[in-house]
């Protein structure tokens, strides 16, 4: 028997499809095994996800008195420099035959409001000739000096991540432009807990979901690059 399968093995490989074959499978095997050491490297090397986004320091500018909107020089995207003026508000002036009929009066003793920040207009609330009172948004404006990232990591892989640890961010953006940071921080609760309506359940049918929790990751060497908030990335954190 054994003499049987060795004189089929030899005629087999004596021949030329024979010895592709073998190689065929040879280099799928050794590709096969190279794939899972690599892959197994990499889940002990570092915790990845996809699920992350730029953030940044959001401002709201807001009217400091009540008073009429007399102009908006901004609009959604436009690149606003710290002291530049963004709005100008009057204090509307009624007579009782306006107020009688709704209309709002015009505007005197008008005053500028001006960003306090470098930044990107994100909404407009107000339009010019709104009636303004004090503490009425105007517009919200993103910092784009110090942006960071949140990743919503898996609450299986927190006791891999601490404060400190290099991370490689791939920004979708920018054609998956890579950046070096740190992690800064873990929250202290789920992603889930600060829904509008967090799971509560309470019956007998539970069935366990994995959590994500939120991990803020500072970005090292943004430079001039323009990092859009919201904005999708990559990111590669280096646990060991």
């Amino acid at each position: 028997m054994a003499n049987n399968l060795n004189d089929r093995m030899k005629s087999v490989f004596a021949t030329t499809r024979g010895r592709v074959i073998f190689i065929v499978v040879a280099v799928i095997l050794l590709g096969g095994i190279i794939t899972g050491v690599y892959l197994g490297y990499q889940n002990y090397k570092y915790v990845s996800t996809d699920n992350a986004q730029i953030s940044g320091a959001r401002v709201n500018i807001s009217a400091i008195s009540a008073g009429q909107l007399v102009s908006v020089d901004v609009d959604y995207g436009s690149y606003v420099e710290k002291g530049q003026e963004i709005a100008t508000i009057g204090a509307p002036l009624y007579t009782n035959s306006a107020l009688q009929q709704g209309q709002q009066g015009n505007p005197v003793g008008r005053a500028s409001v001006e960003s306090p920040v470098n930044g990107y207009v994100a909404y407009v609330y107000a339009y010019p000739g709104q009636i303004l009172f004090a503490g009425t948004p105007i517009v919200t404006i993103y910092d784009v000096s110090s942006p960071w990232v949140i990743a919503n990591l898996s609450e299986a892989d927190l006791y891999k991540i601490e404060p400190g640890q290099d991370v490689e961010i791939s920004v979708d953006s920018l054609g998956g432009l890579k950046f070096k940071g740190k992690v800064v921080g873990i929250s202290a609760a789920s992603a889930a807990t600060f829904s509008l309506l967090p799971a509560n359940n309470t019956t007998g049918n539970f069935i366990k979901v994995t959590q994500l929790v939120p991990v803020k990751i500072s970005i090292e060497n943004s430079g001039h690059y323009i990092l859009i908030p919201g904005t999708s990335v990559e990111v590669k954190i280096t646990v060991r």
